[in-house]
């Protein structure tokens, strides 16, 4: 992604580069042609070099411009008189934040709140809003980015993409979900005390790991966090004034940094793992569901998130049950967002629920992807259109594998690929617009972990995508050399299973298809598990044209009667 290469760069590399298409200007020429609006912003972008790089006619971007008097009350909040004064390397991280390297049409931008869908050059998610906590109100004079800007001019359009005027500075995201807790004036106190004293808080300031890969090259990968977080006043509902009075309503020993007492627990359950805004919350997994469990920190545990008369609640069938005060949801930060409920929501059991286990839902993949990573245009969870978009996610931790000789072209086939897929034929019916393209080699496999499933038995279903050059699979073809795709299951190295889904397609036609692979599976425990998918037939380190694609496993509770 250019963009990303250029915010590392000490110097414009586009500089003198100016182009225009027919009559329409470039979005820099177009910025300096309303000078009087815009120079205060020209001046960041020069001082950040990153004007000329929005000229290119070879690149589609969407820039939110502040106005002048938007950039001099920026400037009066950070206590500075010019960007000089806060640094290049700021310059560079505050006009990233405010493009984004994609087109974004009025009706795209205003089509509903929430988080738009193509990240900005930063790598974060604006969000968008029809009107805010403070400011009521809705309309086209009352459409907000990030609550904090309000939006004057919509999608004005430039040769290269479109320009959106705000009326305040966007504040650029670098803070974690744990100082934006911290922060002076946040009704947080108690719960800042809390992860304090477990530890919990410092897990939450982590916003990047180094991973090291076998050939010893450093990259990094991004923790993503969701803080359901409790005020000083609903605490104080539960007759809690004080970290003290927290501990003893837990009944929480003193060892607080114990992943088994008791206060740890309660926080660590209060953290989800992954990143997800108000309305990602407020979805489920199939157009007829009504719920969705949501993994947790606290291992074994997990909060239940679903829709009764029109509200949505957090562990509805608890006395504690919660609602989110949305007025107070939804503040960001790098790493996650930070949602306040209307309880002290305690740790809750919970029932056996239908959980649809998306094998490619995992939010280091669209962190990977926003990073530039894949095929150019390809999206997270998203399709491009009449196109499919890959990309190679071999080296992210929610994977582990095993290569036995694989035949596939890997030019066409990485090992382990995140595929994303067409609208106009079958595949269109993918969960997410994805699937998991493996080509592993005959006896080669693939492990993840899946979200936490509740104790209990279930009916486990396979859904898998098939393409028309996979006959040779399909009809276990001895020119082929394949047994019909068998695959091995598992769960946590137990009840392991062979199947061959692909030999119950009925005829050669593009599309997802569905197997059970366990008529009842039982587990002991509400947790994750490690998932294990065993390729075992010899085409898979023969035949050119290997490979499978995974789309998801729907685990279905089944109830004694």
């Amino acid at each position: 992604m250019l963009l990303i290469i250029l915010c590392a760069a000490c110097n414009d590399p586009y500089d003198g580069d100016t182009y225009v298409v027919f009559d329409m200007q470039p979005a820099a020429t177009y910025l300096s042609n309303r000078s009087e609006d815009f120079s205060e912003w020209i001046h960041i972008m020069k001082y950040a070099d990153l004007y000329n790089a929005v000229n290119q006619a070879t690149q589609s971007f969407t820039l939110f411009v502040p106005n002048n008097a938007a950039v001099q009350e920026f400037y009066t909040r950070k206590g500075v008189s010019s960007i000089e004064d806060l640094g290049a390397e700021y310059a560079r991280n505050l006009v990233s934040y405010h493009i984004v390297q994609d087109t974004i049409n009025q009706a795209t931008f205003i089509e509903k709140e929430g988080a738009l869908a193509k990240r900005t050059v930063s790598d974060d998610v604006l969000m968008v809003s029809f009107g805010s906590a403070e400011v009521g109100g809705g309309g086209i004079q009352s459409v907000y980015l990030n609550s904090e800007a309000r939006v004057l001019e919509f999608a004005n359009p430039v040769s290269n993409g479109y320009v959106y005027v705000l009326e305040s500075t966007l504040t650029p995201l670098t803070e974690s979900v744990y100082a934006r807790i911290s922060e002076s004036g946040r009704p947080y106190t108690i719960l800042k005390a809390a992860l304090d004293a477990t530890g919990v808080g410092a897990e939450l300031n982590v916003i990047y790991d180094d991973v090291v890969d076998d050939l010893g090259q450093v990259t990094q990968q991004k923790r993503n966090y969701t803080l359901l977080a409790v005020s000083d006043a609903v605490f104080q509902e539960a007759g809690v004034n004080s970290l003290q009075d927290l501990v003893q309503l837990l009944g929480a020993s003193s060892d607080y940094t114990n992943p088994e007492n008791a206060l740890y627990q309660y926080l660590a359950y209060h953290v989800l793992d992954g990143s997800y805004d108000l309305s990602k919350l407020q979805s489920f997994d199939t157009s007829d569901a009504t719920s969705k469990i949501w993994n947790t920190l606290n291992t074994g545990s997990v909060v239940r998130i679903s829709k009764e008369d029109r509200i949505y609640y957090l562990n509805y069938r608890d006395d504690n049950r919660a609602i989110f005060l949305e007025d107070y949801c939804n503040l960001q930060a790098k790493n996650g967002y930070i949602h306040q409920v209307s309880s002290y929501l305690p740790v809750a059991e919970a029932e056996p629920e239908i959980v649809l286990f998306d094998v490619c839902n995992y939010s280091i993949i669209g962190d990977w992807i926003a990073a530039g990573n894949g095929e150019e245009g390809i999206k997270f969870q998203e399709s491009f259109g009449t196109a499919e978009k890959k990309c190679d996610v071999a080296g992210l931790n929610c994977y582990e594998y095993s290569l036995n000789n694989p035949s596939g072209t890997f030019s066409s086939y990485f090992n382990v690929t995140y595929f994303t897929t067409r609208t106009n034929n079958g595949w269109n019916t993918a969960n997410n617009m994805d699937f998991l393209m493996l080509n592993l080699g005959n006896t080669g496999w693939i492990s993840m972990q899946t979200p936490s499933i509740i104790k209990g038995k279930y009916k486990v279903t396979l859904q898998f995508g098939y393409a028309t050059s996979m006959d040779f699979i399909r009809t276990q073809d001895s020119k082929g050399g394949s047994n019909g795709g068998r695959m091995t299951f598992s769960f946590d190295g137990e009840n392991s299973v062979t199947h061959a889904p692909y030999t119950t397609i009925s005829s050669n036609t593009l599309g997802c298809y569905s197997y059970v692979i366990y008529d009842e599976l039982e587990f002991s425990e509400t947790s994750t598990h490690t998932f294990r998918l065993v390729i075992n037939d010899p085409a898979a380190s023969k035949n050119a044209s290997y490979r499978i694609y995974i789309d998801y496993l729907l685990f279905e509770p089944i109830f004694d009667e």
